[in-house]
């Protein structure tokens, strides 16, 4: 905490917690060396403008059959490596909401012991899939819990989609913005892979800039998907 000069007060810093959830089931394996690469670049970047990293309170996670974390919501400065993600399986929502869910709760746990005075969590889903839980909608109940109107830290969404991502599901998950790649074709989908990863650092830069989430406005190769009810 900083204390106030004119008052002698103490007030609590704002701090944004952000989920990076990453598709890595095997449909992206194509792209693996490419993910790496621009997830190292995003994780300098935030190392080196310490104004971005006070604010915005990183975690990446991972799902495919099952989901992982990646880098833990932690100081930049306390990542010795940053580890690879691989890619392979399938591309089960279920268990990566619910992971998401506990992580939350644990995180902002950690941020509010640390003296941060919390603003509601963001996601950045990138997929290039639809749902391949059993049965089909399955993953819904864990996303409603996730999302649960009387749970309070219930994350805001934003969605990007490439490949043969379902405009229907982003849809369905978005609560502030959703994108949908404009060519699904393989050739294109580095190049919406790089647009959706550099478009979140985009907003997270701006976000630490005014202190609240910064909506993309715009996403080079993509095209904003209507939602029918926006949370913001």
């Amino acid at each position: 905490m900083t204390e106030n000069p004119s008052s002698g007060t103490a007030y609590k810093r704002k701090a944004l917690p952000a989920y990076l959830v990453l598709d890595t089931s095997g449909s992206m394996e194509p792209y693996e060396a490419l993910l790496n690469k621009t997830l190292l670049s995003i994780y300098d970047t935030l190392y080196v403008s310490p104004q971005v990293s006070e604010f915005v309170h990183l975690s990446v996670l991972s799902f495919s059959t099952m989901p992982h974390v990646v880098t833990p919501m932690t100081d930049i400065e306390e990542l010795e490596s940053l580890p690879s993600v691989t890619c392979s399986g399938l591309t089960n929502f279920g268990p990566m909401f619910h992971l998401l869910r506990g992580r939350i709760e644990s995180d902002l746990l950690m941020l509010r012991d640390a003296g941060s005075q919390v603003v509601r969590p963001v996601v950045f889903l990138l997929t290039d899939g639809i749902p391949t839980d059993e049965p089909d909608d399955a993953w819904l109940a864990d996303y409603q819990e996730l999302r649960d109107p009387a749970w309070k830290p219930r994350p805001q969404f934003i969605t990007y989609g490439f490949g043969q991502a379902s405009e229907a599901v982003l849809k369905r998950i978005s609560t502030a913005a959703a994108y949908l790649a404009e060519d699904a074709s393989e050739e294109a989908t580095a190049a919406a892979l790089t647009g959706a990863l550099t478009s979140m650092l985009n907003s997270l830069v701006a976000s630490a800039k005014s202190r609240r989430l910064e909506i993309p406005q715009a996403v080079k190769g993509y095209r904003s998907v209507p939602l029918d009810d926006v949370e913001f």
